[in-house]
């Protein structure tokens, strides 16, 4: 029975270094495919992910929020380079449970983005509990950014208004 558990683990360790060599080649093509992208395809994956995650609601808001610290990340490098909006003018906000410790989580938060306390907003603060919440990736919280300029939204939601009219009437 020994060697049978030995043998299944052997496997498994074999499947996994295969699965990892063939990430990594893929990793690799994808990388050489897709990068660096232009100041415009930047712009456009910027819009794409505006459209599924940004705010469209508020007349001047920008912002975009997330619990992926590698999409705010992303987000706010759209913000600063495809956008031209300066870093000082870019506030960041938390959404976080009353269980968590709220200090570090800004910290947190204020390293991963690169922005500095004064420029984040009092957190909003949950009643419930993270143990409560069975869904993954709520480690630490929810983080946003937004920039007030009712400019730079406009044409935000003008351009998503224009690739859907190009390409949605490409499917009538």
């Amino acid at each position: 029975r020994a060697n049978s558990e030995i043998r299944i683990e052997k496997y498994r360790q074999t499947m996994k270094k295969k699965r990892e060599t063939k990430l990594n080649q893929y990793r690799k093509e994808e990388k050489q495919r897709l990068l660096p992208l232009s100041r415009k395809e930047l712009l456009l994956a910027g819009l794409f992910l505006y459209w599924g995650e940004g705010n469209k609601a508020s007349r001047n808001t920008v912002s975009i929020n997330n619990t992926d610290p590698k999409l705010v990340q992303f987000a706010l490098y759209w913000m600063r380079y495809a956008l031209g909006i300066p870093k000082n003018k870019i506030q960041a906000y938390l959404h976080l449970y009353q269980d968590m410790n709220i200090k570090q989580e800004l910290v947190y938060w204020s390293k991963c983005l690169g922005i500095p306390l004064q420029q984040f907003s009092k957190p909003y603060i949950k009643a419930s509990k993270r143990s409560d919440i069975d869904q993954k990736g709520f480690g630490h919280g929810t983080c946003g950014i937004r920039v007030y300029d009712t400019i730079v939204k406009d044409k935000i939601l003008i351009g998503i208004q224009v690739i859907a009219e190009r390409y949605v009437r490409k499917l009538l």
